[in-house]
């Protein structure tokens, strides 16, 4: 009988082996085939254009459409967007090419939180539009959104430069300084505040530690729902760091979704 019992365990940990592996598989080396059967041929888990807005109505009484909402919110983005390329409060404004504010719908249930612009955003003033923001995009499609129905942002709004006299050089990318992120988390608090998502996934360590507070490492965060102000935040690794080290992609795709979960 403990013989059985035994092989009975040992049959399911040898499943559940198998399982991850097929899913680790399916996570290419150089691209990611996130791929889950639940997904497939199933409508958008959350088409966010606009629907589900807490408006703050009372209870009982008529609710504005969701396409006035959505305009309303657009208006109040776009007066966040002049403050901020007016912004000189750091040194990160002497170097910069673009602005790069963010992007997507401001109705959306889920936003997207980065460090902040490198080479390619900071001459296209759009957030992830390289190999990362690339890969990004693909993972974003793995649970049946789109892109263009979240909202793409970062911590800061400039890119931080190893050596601001050469910005043509790539791989200049640093982390922002504290008053760097200091100066700027402003900019972003106040457009958490407009957009109101029900979730959030912040990409790497400089995210997660600025909006939770904390020196807890992206390993030990990731995997898990934080509560932050009322918005169910949930950490995972930077594409970048995905492109550098594929064996992380499993552990993406894990909280990609946790994130599904929480949208439906």
């Amino acid at each position: 009988m403990e013989r059985k019992n035994i092989r009975r365990k040992l049959i399911g940990v040898l499943k559940d082996a198998r399982k991850v592996l097929a899913e680790a598989v399916l996570l290419d080396k150089t691209d990611v085939l996130w791929y889950d059967p639940k997904v497939a041929g199933a409508s958008n888990a959350a088409n966010l254009s606009g629907t589900g807005v807490r408006s703050g109505v009372e209870k009982g009484a008529a609710k504005p459409p969701a396409k006035d909402i959505a305009s309303e919110k657009e208006k109040l983005i776009n007066e966040i967007l002049k403050d901020v390329r007016g912004c000189k409060k750091c040194p990160l404004h002497k170097s910069r090419i673009s602005v790069v504010f963010g992007e997507g719908c401001p109705g959306t249930k889920v936003m997207f939180v980065g460090e902040g612009p490198g080479y390619d955003e900071d001459r296209q003033g759009r957030p992830f539009v390289g190999r990362a923001g690339q890969l990004l995009t693909k993972i974003i499609e793995s649970i049946g959104l789109k892109r263009e129905d979240t909202y793409i942002t970062n911590i800061v709004k400039c890119h931080p430069m190893i050596n601001p006299g050469t910005p043509d050089r790539r791989g200049n990318d640093r982390p922002p300084t504290e008053e760097e992120v200091s100066q700027c988390l402003p900019f972003l608090k106040k457009q958490i505040a407009v957009i109101k998502p029900v979730a959030m996934m912040t990409l790497g360590n400089s995210a997660a530690r600025t909006l939770l507070g904390t020196q807890t490492g992206i390993s030990k965060l990731r995997g898990q729902v934080h509560d932050m102000d009322n918005i169910k935040l949930i950490p995972t690794y930077h594409p970048a760091a995905l492109l550098r080290n594929p064996s992380l992609k499993p552990y993406v795709w894990e909280d990609m979704k946790l994130l599904r979960c929480l949208l439906k």
